[in-house]
Formats: structure tokens, sequence, C-alpha cells
């Protein structure tokens, strides 16, 4: 039951919806190699740069702001295009994602292909209600998480993360990066 309740905790960070429930669910989600690759609904790590940034365009109320420059990855002396893109608020959104108010977009993409995106959710805190409206949802997407605690789930396949953290007062973060080519980057230029 302990291990359940932190799981529960940290899963989605949505509070302690029935461990009968919980277990359902997770032995109910999708193993790693039932997964290509992490991601939203529609988009994904190592889509294109075009097809993603449509697809995170019909999330947001103003066209994302993206920034180009050029990067080093690890000791290879190739400097490879990056650009990164943010969404901008309005009346303290930048859009809707699963129902909620989206406080905050970034995506981060490496020689034309998406290799970070990262976003915040302002819910209401009621977790256990968000756990019954997009907790099945995000297992879904991402499978049985692989490290858990009271403040974030971490889930990783394939050099690809997921780390979905309790910001506090309903705040809710979701990284989603290919960890390699994203600790590999450096000297921005």
């Amino acid at each position: 039951m302990k291990t359940t309740h932190y799981l529960l905790t940290a899963l989605l960070v949505m509070g302690l919806a029935g461990c009968e429930r919980l277990e359902k669910d997770m032995l109910a989600a999708p193993d790693d190699d039932q997964l290509q690759r992490y991601g939203l609904d529609s988009v994904k790590l190592g889509d294109k740069r075009a097809e993603a940034g449509k697809q995170l365009q019909t999330l947001l109320k103003q066209p994302l702001q993206c920034k180009s420059g050029k990067a080093g990855l690890g000791d290879q002396r190739k400097a490879y295009m990056t650009e990164t893109c943010t969404a901008k608020a309005v009346d303290g959104q930048v859009g809707t994602l699963w129902d909620e108010k989206l406080t905050a977009l970034s995506a981060t993409f490496v020689e034309n292909q998406l290799c970070q995106l990262t976003i915040q959710l302002q819910t209401s805190g009621d977790y256990t209600a968000l756990y019954d409206k997009h907790g099945k949802k995000i297992l879904n997407l991402f499978g049985k998480p692989d490290e858990t605690s009271t403040q974030q789930v971490q889930w990783l396949r394939q050099g690809d993360e997921v780390i979905v953290q309790d910001k506090g007062k309903g705040n809710v973060t979701v990284e989603i990066r290919n960890k390699k080519v994203m600790q590999a980057l450096h000297h921005q230029q």
C-alpha cells in the first residue's frame, strides 16, 4: 500500500484515486516496447520542425516565437542548427492542453527535429479529479513509470525522458526530452 500510495501521489501528481484503480490502470499501461517515442497526443520527440510546430500551434493562442542558433553536441566540432521556441502568454495563459490552462510552453529543435518540450499547466489543484480526467491518457502516452516520488514521476526510454512535477498550488510541469541530445548540447552561439 505504501508504494502504491507514493506512486499514486506522484503519478501525474494527481492525488489518491484508489489503490485498486491505480493498479488496474498501471497494469493496462503500455510497455516500453509498445511506445515509439515520448510526446503529447499529436507531437512526439523526433518529429520534424514543420509538423511539430503545426501541431503545437493548435494548442496555443498566439504563434510560437522562435530564436535560431548554433550549438555543438558533445566533443564533435560540427555546429548544429538549433531553434528554441516559446509561447507568449495572453492573460496568463498561452493556450489549452487536455482542457487545462496551459501557462507556459517551450520547444527546442536540433537539426530540424523536436528534442525537448516543456509545458506548465495551471490546474484547479484537485488532483483526484485531474487523475480521473487525464490519468489513463498520460499512462497511455508514457507507459509505466520508472521512478516516482511524492513530488514527481519519471519515465525513461532509450535516451528519451519524461518528468512530471508538482510545482504546488495546482501547477504541474511536464518535461519531455531526448536526454542524450539535450545533455550533449553546449556552446550556444
